[in-house]
């Protein structure tokens, strides 16, 4: 047998060891090192001349994985063999090296180490090994392995290989002491292995007692808080961060501690929703609480942060403690917040994992030791005053437990890897009755078996592993009518309770399939709304339960509600969609209501639900508003499919003794059933018709897919006409009355006759939202319309208030105002007395402020003063400059406009002229106005000498011009564009890029962009 230490022997990263046994060639991990202060792969040239026939994963942190794809690549037929947990794990964190990668590409300069397709092939390599059990694959003839629970993360696994007569045991990263999301690590059942290759990681350390440590972290988090600081504990994204959350939340329950909020950002968040789809890789408590349908890393005190401004928000609000990744502090939003918080003396941070001797985690552990006073992290230098402080909390065996593991299996000989020199040296002096090897990265060493030859190894069947069926209807093109062909397939596997899309397309088409076959799978399964076979996990897209298996419970269909629209009687009266925010012990769930809903309650049984409607995040055409807005606009969405639906004719075609799942009864009613209107309309329906309509199995009757059915008495209540009512106007309009009264701004009111949908024209329209909007929710509920506000400003109560606020500050409005109903801006000539000249500029502000408050418009004024005469032009116009010679006579409004057009019309970004002669005014609107202004004065000023009119420049920039220019610009410096959004008030231009561009090329794109439009162009990686 030999040994090849590819990487990871000398260090922690870049584990990956090549073994040869029973004269094939295997390979365990292949990892990659987060320092970056040296090559951060394993020197995979070694392996060149080898056959590798299987690839094993011990466990899905980085340092294990993040060279799987380059070693894929090498060897792209090998399978790769791992648990069901960490094959999971694997996607989330693959896919954040990705995001990472290409973050660093652009900021740094620094090539990725590989793209984002070779992961995607990569993982389609990949197939489960069973736990705790003896197995055989097909690779490996006459080859016992067995893959053991190794304690350190959910789903890692120590690996014993057994052959006719030579043994290897290797045992990953390990953790003696349990966890509070892993049992403690059991030894492969291998006696006596040729060689046992031993994590060191801490192999120099004893650790403190956990429950002492877990507590004294929990009171350091109080006592921080009551310094008025915000705590930072950096954790990395995988096993530590979900400790953490666990570890506080217990000791507020027990109450050890007062409650305080917890947030939880980054890789630890995505991390968390994920452990929710692998309940059998948790400890039996956690088990038992998913599968009851309780969340233990959500809900209560625990808060998943969102976006940065979640982030500023929290910083700036009360003390909080954050639980986010990187646990170095050498990326993600752990750096972020250190670079806010590390310089204020109330703040803390908590630092509870390994720490390379370059990561910033470490420095900042110097600090604390009067090391250094300054620390670099998040691209900014700070001054460190903050709190620091260490808590042992490992999740590595330390060295008297490694030499108890080692000790149980009487190795022939060990072999040290994954520790410093340090580590490595203090162990070996704890390790008994063995002989020590201490490999260096790159060595080879052959392994003989001492003593008696061991007994031969049974022949063995090959592979005893489960497998699904490879190809099953390659030549078919798969759509939903096949659906339930592959779930009947699928469903042959008993223990297969979660699947991802790679495997089924894999099932379908063959071994290989492409990215195109990949996305067709996808958009089939988002095509059965109703889930009938395949339920999507919102914690990882391309995750999806299947129905129907031994091992589904009741905590799999409670989670699967979070994040879902469902149709809730929130009264015994009225149903009305809401959103699923968590799902609670005792059978409740916390929702948020539809806007204008008001009930003092958002927590409801479960027994309260009628219908899952769908995903929220599907709500495209609700973007941009908060949950509660969306809510009620779908309501309104769903009131319109219903007008033109009958649940007379719905119930004609249906058949007797047939169920129907709500898509079902869509189709029936000639919709399409994909959309959450729809499906609301439909359910409204059934539920307002239960002399038509019986629900045969509700949600959590029948594993979270209900039912239909026509009632027994269908045919006799088809016998009483079906009502469609003309809406009472009359009552319409008493509801509205008694919703919002009779407000004078309010001076018509329409009803369509039909419909009875109510369109109410106000005086400002954008006040009256604020003021009646949820008033007018609530009556249209009650009254079942759409009540709605007409967006159109009334013209003369504008003029009205214009006056009223430049007379308030003692100007008169002289001449007809202009509006501009697209920016909701209006335009008037005013006259100013000579003696407010100087506070003019002020004067008009005030009356700026006072008219848009009242009306939601914009004011803009061009002031004379009364005396001497002299004109004040707009602010976004220079004052032409003084001339000695008097303005010729006024020329006509034609001849205005003619040579208006030839001066102006036919410059760069100039897109419409024209005049109003009442103001005897030309009105000019150029893309970027203020560049315009600067680089067209002398124009500007010769025109309004030859024609004497003044010459206004719309002020406003044209957004889709900016957008065109950012996309332009970037493409001219060989960049792309994927998404461009405007910020106005700091008039910046933010451009995320799908390709990266150089720091040269960034910096000339940014500055062209500023001198052709006058605004800041920022622009950004991929995922920003």
């Amino acid at each position: 047998m030999q040994v090849l230490f590819v990487g990871g022997a000398q260090g922690v990263g870049a584990s990956c060891v090549a073994i040869e046994i029973a004269q094939r060639w295997i390979v365990v991990d292949g990892g990659v090192r987060v320092d970056r202060k040296s090559d951060p792969l394993p020197d995979l040239a070694l392996l060149q001349d080898k056959a590798v026939q299987a690839i094993f994963v011990t466990h899905a942190h980085a340092d294990h994985i993040g060279a799987l794809p380059l070693l894929h690549q090498a060897f792209p037929l090998a399978p790769i063999f791992t648990s069901r947990a960490t094959s999971l794990l694997m996607e989330v964190m693959l896919a954040d090296a990705v995001k990472i990668m290409a973050r660093r590409a652009v900021e740094e300069m620094e090539l990725p180490l590989y793209p984002e397709h070779l992961i995607s092939a990569m993982l389609m390599r990949v197939r489960t090994l069973p736990v705790g059990e003896d197995f055989h694959i097909g690779e490996l003839p006459g080859v016992k392995i067995h893959a053991s629970r190794a304690g350190h993360i959910a789903g890692a696994v120590s690996l014993g290989f057994e052959a006719d007569n030579e043994s290897i045991v290797v045992s990953g990263d390990i953790s003696i002491t349990p966890q509070r999301t892993v049992l403690g690590a059991v030894a492969p059942p291998v006696k006596r292995p040729d060689l046992l290759v031993l994590e060191s990681t801490y192999g120099a350390r004893l650790h403190p007692n956990r429950q002492a440590e877990e507590l004294r972290l929990a009171q350091a988090v109080v006592e921080g808080l009551a310094r008025g600081g915000p705590v930072l504990i950096p954790s990395f994204g995988l096993g530590r961060g979900q400790e953490i959350i666990l570890i506080l939340r217990a000791a507020q329950e027990k109450g050890q501690v007062p409650p305080f909020p917890i947030y939880v950002d980054g890789l630890v968040r995505r991390v968390c929703s994920t452990y929710m789809l692998l309940p059998e890789a948790l400890p039996p408590q956690l088990q038992r609480q998913i599968r009851n349908g309780y969340a233990p890393f959500t809900g209560g005190e625990i808060n998943f942060v969102r976006d940065e401004r979640d982030r500023e928000r929290i910083i700036a609000g009360p003390p909080a403690c954050i639980v986010t990744s990187s646990g170095m502090l050498t990326g993600g939003p752990s750096a972020w917040y250190a670079a806010r918080i590390a310089g204020r003396p109330e703040a803390s941070i908590f630092i509870t994992g390994y720490q390379d001797e370059e990561a910033p985690g470490r420095r900042l552990l110097d600090l604390a030791e009067k090391k250094a006073s300054t620390l670099e992290v998040g691209g900014v230098t700070v001054t460190v005053n903050c709190q620091v402080a260490k808590y042992s909390l490992s999740a590595h065996a330390d060295g008297s437990e490694l030499a108890a593991y080692a000790s149980s299996m009487q190795p022939k000989q060990v072999a040290l890897v994954h520790g410093d020199d340090e580590s490595r040296a203090a162990l070996r002096t704890l390790l008994t009755n063995t002989s020590i090897i201490l490999p260096a990265n790159g060595e080879l060493i052959e392994v003989r078996a001492r003593g008696a030859v061991k007994a031969r190894v049974a022949p063995q069947p090959v592979s005893v592993i489960p497998a699904l069926p490879i190809g099953l209807h390659p030549e078919i093109p798969f759509t939903i009518d096949e659906l339930e062909t592959l779930w009947e397939v699928i469903r042959t596997q008993p223990d297969m309770r979660m699947v991802t899309a790679r495997e089924l397309a894999q099932v379908w088409y063959g071994m290989d399939p492409g990215e195109e076959q990949l996305k067709t799978v996808l958009q089939v399964l988002q095509e059965d709304w109703d889930q009938r076979y395949f339920v999507r996990q919102h914690a990882l897209d391309e995750a999806f339960r299947v129905r129907g298996q031994a091992l589904e419970d009741p905590g799999d269909v409670l989670q699967d509600l979070v994040g879902k629209v469902l149709l809730l009687h929130i009264t015994r009266e009225s149903s009305k969609p809401v959103l699923c925010r968590s799902v609670e012990s005792g059978g409740w769930l916390r929702v948020t209501l539809p806007r204008g809903i008001r009930l003092e309650r958002t927590r409801f049984p479960l027994s309260y639900i009628v219908e899952v409607l769908g995903p929220f995040e599907d709500t495209e055409a609700y973007s941009g508003q908060t949950p509660p807005q969306a809510l009620m606009e779908l309501i309104k969405a769903g009131r319109r499919v219903l007008r033109d639906i009958s649940a007379y004719s719905l119930a004609r075609a249906c058949e007797e003794d047939a169920t129907y799942t709500l898509g079902d009864l869509c189709a029936l009613a000639g919709l399409a059933g994909q959309s959450l209107p729809e499906r609301l309309a439909i359910a409204k329906l059934i539920d307002n018709h239960p002399q038509l309509f019986i629900q045969r199995y509700s949600v959590m009757d029948n594993e979270g897919l209900a039912l239909y059915a026509l009632s027994p008495d269908w045919k006799e209540a088809l016998q009483i006409p079906e009502k469609r009512e003309l809406p009472n106007q009359h009552e319409i309009l008493l509801t509205i009355e008694r919703a919002i009264g009779s407000p004078p701004q309010l001076y018509r009111r329409s009803v369509n006759p039909e419909t009875g949908d109510v369109v109410l024209s106000f005086h400002f329209p954008a006040i009256a939202e604020q003021e009646y909007g949820d008033a007018l929710n609530q009556a249209a509920e009650e009254a079942g319309v759409e009540i709605s506000i007409s967006p159109n400003a009334h013209q003369g109560a504008l003029s009205t208030m214009a006056r009223l606020a430049l007379n308030e500050v003692g100007f008169e409005v002289r001449g007809a105002p202009s509006f501009y109903f697209e920016y909701q801006q209006m335009m008037v000539r005013a006259i100013v007395p000579s003696e407010l000249r100087e506070q003019k500029d002020d004067l008009l502000k005030q009356a700026q402020a006072w008219f848009e408050q009242r009306t939601g418009w914009t004011l803009s004024a061009e002031l004379v003063v009364e005396s001497p005469p002299l004109p004040i032009t707009p602010s976004v116009v220079p004052e032409p400059a003084p001339t000695s010679g008097a303005r010729t006579n006024m020329m006509n409004q034609t001849g205005v406009l003619n040579l208006a057009q030839v001066t102006l019309g036919s410059l760069p970004h100039c897109y419409k002229v024209g005049v109003d002669h009442t103001a005897r005014t030309i009105l000019v609107r150029f893309h970027f106005p203020e560049v315009a202004v600067q680089r067209y004065a002398e124009k500007i000023r010769q025109l309004e000498l030859v024609t004497g009119w003044k010459v206004v420049i719309h002020p406003q920039v044209h957004q889709g011009a900016l957008d065109d220019l950012a996309r332009h610009i970037v493409a001219a410096y060989q960049g792309a564009v994927s998404k461009v959004s405007l910020f106005p008030t700091s008039k910046q231009v933010q451009a995320v890029l799908t390709t990266p561009m150089g720091k040269e090329q960034i910096a000339r794109a940014q500055q062209q962009f500023l001198e052709e439009s006058g605004w800041a162009l920022t622009i950004l990686a991929v995922n920003g």
